[in-house]
C-alpha cells in the first residue's frame, strides 16, 4: 500500500518519492531499527579490506572523527533511501567528489591508492547490502525470499548513483551471500582497521550501568550475524553461546523499538528530516534558475 509523505512545517514541495519509493523493498529495510545495527555489521566487513583503510587512515580528515562520520554516513543513506531524487543525485555526486580526492600515494611501495578503485567501491556497497538483509533476517524484520532478492537488485540504483558497474553486482541473495565468502583470500585485519574496531575486543564499562550492558549485548548481537571467518579475523572468535544469547536479546529490544514507533511514523519523520534539513539542498537554486 502506498503512503503519502506528510510534509513539515518547513518543508518545500517534492518532486517526487525519490529512486525507491513506498511500495519498495528499501523503504522497508531502511525504515526498520535493525538497519543500524547492519550497518554496523558492514562497517566491520569494509574494515578488512587493507589497502582501503590504509588509504582511509592517510588520506581522509574523518578518521579520527568516529561519530561524525557516522552521522554523515547515515544522512547520505537516508538521502539516498528516502529523499526525493534531485536530492539523492546531489548527495551521491558529494560523495563522487570526495572519492575523486581521496588519493594516496605510499611512499615505501610507490602504489597510488585511490578510493573510486572499483573493487573496493564494489565491496563497500556489497557488504552493506548483504549486513542490512543478515541483521533483518537475526533481528525480527520479515522479509520473504522474493523480497531480499528485491532488495539486492533495488540497491543496484545507489550503486549506479555512485558511478558503480551494476551488472558487475549480484543480483540475488544467494548470490552475494556466495560472493562475500568468496572474497576471504584477500581479506586481513590491518593497524589502521585494529584501531578502529578496538573497542570490540576490549569494550569499556564506565558510564550507566543499563546503557553500557545494553551497548555491549547488541555489539555481541551485531557480532552475531557476521560469519565465523570474520570473527576470527577479529580474534572474538570462540564464544558462540554469548553471541547467541546476545542476538536473541538483541532481537526483543528490536522488537521493543518496533512497538514503539509504527513504520508510517518512522517514514514520517525520515521524511520531513530530510526535505527540511537535506544532505545537499538542490530545490531552492532550481526554483531560481528556473525563475531566471
Amino acid at each position: 500500500m502506498t503512503r503519502p509523505h506528510t510534509p513539515g512545517p518547513l518543508d518545500t514541495a517534492r518532486n517526487d518519492d525519490g529512486y525507491f519509493g513506498p511500495d519498495s523493498v528499501t523503504w522497508k529495510v531502511y525504515a526498520d531499527p535493525a538497519t543500524k545495527l547492519g550497518g554496523m555489521a558492514a562497517l566491520l566487513l569494509q574494515a578488512l579490506n587493507p589497502n582501503m583503510m590504509r588509504l582511509f587512515d592517510q588520506a581522509t580528515a574523518s578518521y579520527g572523527d568516529a561519530a561524525g562520520r557516522d552521522e554523515r554516513t547515515g544522512r547520505y543513506l537516508d538521502t539516498i533511501a528516502f529523499g526525493d531524487k534531485a536530492h539523492a543525485d546531489a548527495a551521491a555526486a558529494s560523495v563522487r567528489r570526495m572519492h575523486a580526492h581521496a588519493v594516496w600515494d605510499d611512499p615505501y611501495t610507490g602504489q597510488t591508492l585511490r578510493a573510486e578503485e572499483p573493487a573496493w567501491m564494489a565491496w563497500t556497497h556489497n557488504t552493506l547490502v548483504y549486513a542490512l538483509l543478515r541483521s533483518a533476517k537475526a533481528f525480527g524484520l520479515e522479509l520473504t525470499p522474493a523480497e531480499e532478492d528485491a532488495f539486492v537488485r533495488e540497491q543496484h540504483v545507489a550503486a549506479e548513483l555512485l558511478g558503480m558497474d551494476a551488472t558487475t553486482l549480484p543480483v540475488t541473495r544467494a548470490e552475494l551471500e556466495a560472493h562475500i565468502d568468496e572474497q576471504r583470500h584477500w581479506l586481513s585485519l590491518c593497524l589502521p582497521a585494529a584501531e578502529v574496531t578496538r573497542q570490540l575486543r576490549k569494550p569499556s564499562f564506565k558510564g550507566n550501568p543499563v546503557k553500557v550492558w545494553t551497548a555491549i549485548i547488541v555489539t555481541d548481537g551485531v557480532l552475531s550475524i557476521l560469519p565465523d571467518w570474520v570473527l576470527l579475523f577479529y580474534g572474538i572468535e570462540g564464544r558462540p553461546m554469548n553471541l547467541r544469547a546476545a542476538r536473541k536479546t538483541t532481537k526483543q529490544l528490536m522488537t521493543l523499538a518496533r512497538k514503539s514507533t509504527s513504520y508510517d511514523n518512522v517514514i514520517t519523520e525520515v521524511t520531513t528530516r530530510i526535505d527540511n534539513h537535506p544532505y545537499r539542498k538542490v530545490r531552492p537554486n532550481s526554483r531560481k534558475q528556473a525563475s531566471a
